[in-house]
């Protein structure tokens, strides 16, 4: 395959928030994991439990099923950035994972067209540009 000029755009680069970097180090290794409390709540990021207003330090990185719902999504058929040119229309999506979180990520492995609310996914690790990112897989 021939390479563009398109292709060789790197894509938008990561910014990452101090108490979010166990998560994408997780990320970067292959692993999907949610900020997990002792009184049983689940968080996409570290923060004060919501439940029982544990302080962040008292919550830990466990491993998460990666399985959810798609609870509302867009199809954007404009590239915002000139890495997306030429990779347009791709969806993105508000997940509801099982263990109760939302995470914002990309459907993937199903036409635009058949992506809809209450549509099951599972979270999979994958590379974009070089940089490992989650996306929602349609294949389950």
């Amino acid at each position: 395959m021939i390479e563009t000029e398109t292709q060789r755009i790197p894509p938008p680069s990561r910014v990452v928030a101090l108490e979010d970097q166990p998560f994408w180090d997780a990320i970067d290794a292959g692993n999907f994991v949610l900020a997990h409390c002792t009184c049983g709540a689940y968080y996409a990021r570290m923060q004060a439990c919501l439940h029982c207003k544990a302080s962040p330090a008292s919550l830990s990185w466990v491993a998460a099923s990666g399985q959810g719902t798609v609870r509302t999504f867009v199809i954007f058929d404009k590239p915002y950035h000139p890495y997306f040119e030429g990779r347009v229309p791709y969806v993105v999506a508000v997940v509801t994972l099982r263990e109760g979180p939302e995470i914002l990520t990309n459907v993937i492995d199903a036409d635009v067209s058949a992506v809809e609310i209450g549509m099951a996914v599972r979270i999979v690790i994958g590379d974009r540009g070089g940089q490992k990112i989650h996306q929602a897989s349609a294949r389950i």
